[in-house]
């Protein structure tokens, strides 16, 4: 009998080609495909991973068949090499292993991190385990073993909830660098490292005014730096990031449940109510709200500067400015230097007094690093003092990684479905979240400029005002608003015959303003005249010069007296002393935004008002009304009933003025 041969160079030619019953065609990459190549196998006798083991001995496609009988274990063949061909497979990567080998084999790194609860309000895990991420035997006392590339191959066991592990190295060689302009937009950005809606099945929709809700990250470590400084002072917040992944995996749909927490549920109330609550609510501040499903395992660092934005303008800098340069210097730390921002920023520095570092200048940070190990607390920005730091951090992360990405499902989506307890627990989540919530509300009006930002509606900002720039700041120190009133004056005497026919000269740094009008036949003439200087820069100069003169025929106009005087900030009533008579003037001179000091080259920071200032967790949030937690349903006790009342009266004595 004549042996046919043939050499594919690809596994989709040769799918292409086949000619038996089954529509290779149709299949994809997916966990599907793979489950089908399993139940063939096992129709064979033959186990997956015994043929796996053969096929990667084979780099190239053989098939050599003698007869047609033959064809439905060359087409098997055909599809487990399609398996092989898939980029970092589990089944590639993984095998069954013997109930010695895996009794001998440590777990693999992080496989067990996913099995902590997780608290949404605070953005972090619990320490508490809500899966069981040490059981990896199964019943024939066998378990998974895969072979972790990053440690020279070596075969580690995975827990039994652990399912489609894989090593997967993908590090990102470009800074992540974000502005915001308050304190609420930042804190609402901490869910980025969640990739799947984390409200799913929870009532926590408060409806139509859902905009106005803050729900997660609302207890965070980054919530509790960033949102108490806001009442203080204008900040704005920018942010810079990396990550680098080694591991992915993602938990079972039918997981082992801790025995801790098992216990937990099992003690529970039959019913969820205001006399139970508390009970519900240990248990949420025991093991979270969520649990996670799905993760990226390896490394990352955050970075959050906090910036006064005014503060920074007096410096010449605006924060995008602060943000490029920050960013440009962190890229530095990872070997990535960005050129043409480096030298656009090193001119900045130049510039500064100080010649320092943008890090250096702006170094009140809020810093997170996850996986690895490090003493280097300011990892992003340690290129001048130790410039091995970032790369000796990643080369630990393999074997000490942390979550840095993920997916999370509500805890009670754990318990039964249809039982009172998951009703019950799912209800007491929702209205944790709710009360933990905070509600965005412009407590203020703008000092200067309007709201115009869509994107975030309480933060002023000013236009075509030559004084400040966008974020209603001022460009430099000194700048004022002026403005000079010639009043009256007394006992003047221009003319031997008559009387004095008056008028005054106002000058301001050296450069005539304005005349006021003459007043004929009058020795104590009455000018209220204001002038309006405009926006001055006092520390290029502050002096204001009067000239009374008695008109004759303008060529020949006598001089009756002048004075100078130092113009400071506030309002001044105050007189000359002239050669004959008197000449009474005022002054109204008001610093610019943010600045303070007699000539105005003090900074002054921007608190907010004082009674609104405890009631408020930030300057534009508060705790969500009782109102709206009622509606919802929550059970709202009498403290936070008493907090919610004084919060909505000082917001309504706000929205009079």
């Amino acid at each position: 009998m004549k042996v046919a041969s043939k050499i594919y160079p690809s596994s989709e030619s040769l799918i292409s080609s086949s000619t038996t019953d089954l529509d290779y065609k149709v299949l994809n990459r997916d966990a599907s495909l793979l489950e089908l190549i399993k139940n063939w196998l096992k129709s064979l006798r033959m186990t997956s991973s015994a043929l796996l083991r053969v096929l990667q001995d084979k780099p190239s496609v053989c098939i050599h068949h003698q007869t047609y009988s033959d064809m439905f274990l060359l087409n098997i063949c055909i599809c487990a090499s399609l398996v092989l061909s898939l980029p970092q497979c589990t089944y590639q990567s993984c095998i069954d292993g013997t109930p010695k080998q895996c009794v001998d084999a440590e777990f693999a790194p992080g496989t067990n991190l996913a099995g902590e609860g997780f608290d949404i309000t605070k953005m972090e895990r619990k320490g508490a385990f809500v899966l069981d991420m040490n059981k990896w035997k199964r019943k024939d006392k066998t378990c998974m073993l895969c072979s972790n590339p990053y440690m020279e191959n070596k075969k580690q066991k995975v827990p039994t909830s652990v399912v489609d592990w894989r090593p997967n190295h993908s590090c990102s060689m470009k800074v992540a660098s974000k502005l915001h302009r308050s304190s609420e937009s930042l804190v609402s950005s901490s869910t980025s490292s969640v990739d799947n809606n984390w409200q799913v099945n929870l009532d926590v929709n408060v409806g139509a005014k859902g905009g106005s809700a803050m729900l997660a990250g609302t207890n965070s470590k980054l919530a509790e730096y960033s949102m108490g400084k806001t009442k203080n002072d204008k900040f704005s917040f920018t942010s810079q990031s990396i990550s680098c992944e080694y591991y992915s995996y993602r938990v079972s749909g039918t997981p082992k449940l801790h025995q801790e927490f098992r216990k937990a549920v099992k003690q529970l109330p039959k019913i969820y109510s205001p006399e139970s609550k508390q009970r519900f609510y240990k248990l949420i501040d025991n093991f979270g709200t969520h649990y996670i499903t799905k993760v990226k395992l390896g490394g990352s660092v955050r970075s959050v500067t906090s910036i006064r934005q005014c503060q920074a303008s007096l410096q010449g800098l605006s924060v995008e400015e602060v943000q490029m340069c920050l960013e440009a210097e962190a890229s530095v730390s990872i070997k990535a230097e960005i050129k043409t921002e480096s030298k656009h920023c090193q001119k900045d520095v130049n510039k500064m007094e100080s010649k320092t570092s943008f890090s250096g200048l702006f170094n009140d940070r809020f810093t997170e690093i996850r996986g690895g190990h490090t003493s280097e607390p300011d990892l992003l920005f340690s290129a001048d003092k130790d410039p091995s730091a970032y790369k000796e951090w990643l080369t630990t992360l393999p074997q000490n990684p942390d979550i840095f990405e993920y997916s999370l499902d509500s805890l009670h989506e754990l318990l039964p479905t249809n039982t009172p307890t998951r009703r019950n627990l799912r209800s007491a989540i929702s209205h944790y979240i709710l009360e933990k919530g905070l509600w965005k509300n412009c407590s203020d009006r703008c000092q200067a400029g309007i709201k115009s930002d869509s994107k975030d509606p309480c933060v002023c900002q000013c236009h075509n005002d030559p004084a400040v720039n966008q974020d209603c700041c001022p460009t430099r120190k000194g700048m004022a608003r002026v403005i000079i009133t010639v009043q009256r004056a007394s006992d003047l005497w221009g003319d031997h015959s008559t009387a004095t026919d008056g008028y005054v000269k106002v000058s301001f740094n050296g450069m005539m303003r304005q005349r006021t009008p003459v007043i004929y036949n009058n020795n104590n003439p009455h000018w209220a005249m204001s002038v309006d200087l405009g926006t001055q820069d006092l520390s290029a100069g502050n002096k204001v010069r009067f000239e009374v003169w008695d008109q004759d025929n303008n060529w020949d106009d006598d001089l009756l007296g002048a004075c100078e005087q130092d113009v400071s900030a506030g309002v001044k009533e105050d007189l000359c002393a002239l050669q004959h008579g008197r000449l009474f003037f005022k002054w109204e001179v008001k610093c610019g935004p943010h600045l303070s000091g007699g000539l105005c080259t003090d900074y002054q920071r921007s608190p907010m008002s004082q009674s609104l200032e405890k009631l408020h967790v930030s300057r534009h949030a508060h705790p969500i009304p009782k109102a709206i937690l009622l509606e919802m349903g929550v059970f709202v006790d009498e403290a936070s009933s008493q907090r919610n009342q004084s919060l909505s009266a000082e917001s309504r004595k706000v929205d009079v003025i």
